[in-house]
């Protein structure tokens, strides 16, 4: 066995000395950690509470929306926001006051701030109009019955901010309509900063940092403002962008609704409210950043450190051209102008003059991309949420976009999907007539039949290409007699008509008369609907958009692509494209050459015998000067038993087209017209690559 050896003398001591010098250090923190728990603890305790840290989210710079050449629709520009801080700003009588007086200082310099109350700025408040959404949500709110009434609302938001008795009616709803505001923004100590006013002028500025001891809890912070540069150029398109709600925050899990606050947004967020900016909000917002800021007692800002860097969201780029755009918004409003100033017919009939707006929609008939799409009349985007309950008032509707979600019957230009189905299914071939006598008679067979509808002239034996040109209503009475209203249907939707486009934004389907629409719309379907469905009447409702994209699918001989206005997704410097949009079909059925060429004949037909109106409208109307054919086919959809629309839908150039072109006047006429200057349009600022050249 082994015996250990014994310790030399000089290793025990070092031992010693090791235990003793850890005993000593032990012993240090020991007394250093009573001294700060025990002898200072009060002390510290005190600074600790007198220390405020908040977390800010820093705004990721918003990506641009630009034409197809780079032309800015929406962008950003650095302005001045008065904001509130939860943290400092008082509660209760002394919060009134302070937006009382922000409130008369703005007012002084003629400036606005955010004031979601739906109600009306005056001493006795009503409900604004068109607002039933934000309604329900303040008497949700307010936890009030649904019968409540503007008045009771106000009675209870006085008592729920503790609005005093030192308030005129008038100053109440002011305060009133902030408060809420910050309640609808969930303006907490999670939500720390509230925008109360954006893009102030210097002069406010420096009245509010004059005034600043006045103001405990308000700062004046430099932000990124929206705004668009041209902001009645498309504004249904672009969109606006806003605060959000509370129920946009939250989402609805019951209904499997995603809120924002799920997809990391603060509640104070700007988002898309509509168009462009709502669709590609995501892509646009790009990722708040966050700021960590330390404030003693008296909100003396310590320290600001930036946490979380912000990522600026991409930019979109879409498939209009600004210039295009613009030139053809001119033409349109000139010409229901000219329409608007008419004298009355003499013999009391519709004339044009009690035009109410219309819309111009222009599609690239090879990839199904939205060159133009305008609508009349029109706003300003910039002035969006100031001019809002004025817009909404307005009997002509500037705020509808007629383009995608206007409905209209389509009139004659229906007759080419007739046609179109008719060829196709070899119901007849381009040389078989029908027999014109203005008076359709095939109904004359029932006892007692009274429906015999007309036609406007007499036209004898005519085959498809006339009956195109000169828009015979005998013919396609007969002819979509026989081809039947399930393939009359077929076709329609073959054309893009009653159906999707595929376009981005929301945008209205429509429908095909037929048994099953009637029976949905609460009628009954007769057999000789048919005939006025094969004239594009009765129940047939389709967007300028659908127009458009029916002579796309005409011109491509049967093959429809998607319509589109998203070009691409480029990098927030413009630096590398991330995504873009290539051309898709949508559907497709074989036009033979035959067929297309009777159709095509017959609209150039048509487009030959446009007048020439240049001496009264002030631009040529002619389409047969160009150097190329157009295929032009009109129509004159009836509104009323006394009242008509006007619609068009054209391609060029015939032998080879490049663009698609729908319109529609409501209440207007002659919607040809406009064909011309949209073509010149086209040649001049789209192939002549000037993306600027109609501002």
């Amino acid at each position: 066995m082994f015996s250990p050896k014994p310790h030399k003398p000089k290793e025990r001591s070092r031992l010693i000395i090791l235990s003793c010098l850890a005993a000593a250090i032990c012993g240090v923190y020991v007394l250093q950690l009573m001294n700060f728990q025990i002898v200072r603890g009060e002390e510290f305790l005190e600074k600790t509470q007198q220390l405020t840290v908040s977390k800010i989210a820093v705004k990721a710079g918003r990506g641009e929306i630009t034409d197809c050449c780079g032309v800015p629709l929406a962008n950003n520009k650095v302005g001045y926001n008065i904001v509130f801080y939860y943290s400092f700003l008082p509660s209760g009588e002394e919060r009134n006051r302070i937006i009382a007086e922000l409130i008369e200082m703005l007012e002084a310099a003629g400036e606005n701030w955010h004031d979601p109350l739906p109600m009306t700025v005056e001493a006795s408040p009503s409900f604004l109009e068109n607002r039933d959404k934000d309604i329900e949500t303040l008497k949700d709110k307010l936890e009030v019955n649904v019968y409540a009434t503007a008045e009771d609302c106000m009675y209870h938001l006085r008592e729920l901010f503790d609005i005093g008795e030192e308030y005129d009616d008038l100053t109440a709803r002011k305060i009133a309509g902030v408060r809420y505001g910050m309640v609808l923004a969930d303006f907490s100590v999670n939500n720390n900063q509230y925008t109360f006013a954006e893009d102030i002028s210097t002069d406010t500025v420096m009245k509010v940092k004059e005034l600043s001891y006045q103001f405990p809890g308000v700062d004046i912070v430099d932000e990124d403002i929206r705004v668009y540069p041209d902001g009645d150029l498309a504004p249904h398109l672009v969109g606006v962008v806003g605060q959000m709600y509370a129920e946009q925050y939250y989402g609805d899990k019951e209904q499997g609704i995603e809120g924002y606050k799920d997809k990391g947004y603060p509640m104070n967020a700007l988002i898309g409210r509509f168009g462009i900016e709502s669709y590609m909000e995501e892509t646009l917002h790009g990722v708040d950043g966050v700021k960590t800021v330390e404030q003693n007692k008296d909100g003396t800002i310590l320290s600001e450190t930036i946490t979380q860097q912000p990522e600026s969201g991409n930019n979109v780029g879409l498939t209009l051209h600004a210039g295009f755009q613009a030139e053809i918004q001119k033409y349109l409003t000139e010409y229901i102008e000219y329409l608007r100033a008419l004298p009355d017919d003499k013999d009391g009939e519709d004339n044009g003059n009690k035009v109410v707006g219309g819309s111009v929609v222009v599609l690239d008939v090879k990839t199904g991309a939205v060159l133009a799409a305008v609508n009349a009349p029109t706003y300003d985007l910039n002035n969006y949420f100031t001019d809002y309950d004025t817009l909404a008032a307005q009997d002509d509707l500037p705020m509808l976009n007629r383009a995608f979600d206007g409905l209209y019957r389509p009139g004659s230009t229906f007759k080419t999907v007739v046609a179109a189905g008719a060829l196709s299914e070899g119901i007849i071939t381009p040389t078989d007539t029908v027999s014109c006598h203005r008076v359709y008679t095939f109904y004359d067979y029932i006892p007692g039949n009274q429906f015999r509808p007309q036609c406007l002239g007499y036209h004898g034996d005519i085959n498809v290409v006339k009956a195109l040109t000169v828009s015979c209503n005998i013919f396609f009475y007969d002819v979509g007699r026989r081809l039947g209203i399930e393939n009359i249907q077929k076709y329609a939707h073959f054309f893009g008509l009653g159906t999707d486009t595929g376009i981005e934004l929301p945008s209205k389907t429509g429908g095909i008369s037929g048994p099953d629409r009637s029976e949905l719309l609460g009628t009954t379907w007769q057999p000789g609907n048919i005939c006025q469905t094969s004239i594009g009447q009765m129940d047939t409702a389709v967007t300028p958009l659908q127009l458009a994209t029916q002579a796309m699918t005409l011109a491509n001989q049967g093959v429809r692509y998607r319509t589109h206005l998203i070009k691409e997704v480029r990098s927030y410097d413009d630096s590398e494209i991330l995504e873009s949009t290539e051309p898709e079909i949508m559907s497709e059925f074989d036009l033979s050459d035959e067929a297309y060429t009777a159709i095509c004949a017959g609209m150039i037909g048509a487009a030959e015998s446009v007048a020439e109106k240049q001496s009264t409208l002030g631009w040529t109307t002619n389409l047969t000067d160009l150097g190329y054919d157009v295929a032009l086919k009109t129509g004159t959809p009836q509104v009323t038993a006394t009242t008509f629309s006007s619609s068009a839908i054209a391609f060029a150039p015939a032998d080879d087209p490049e663009i698609a072109i729908g319109i529609l006047l409501e209440r207007g006429i002659d919607a040809k017209y406009l064909i011309r200057p949209v073509l010149d349009a086209y040649e001049k600022i789209v192939k002549g690559s000037s993306p600027t050249a109609a501002k």
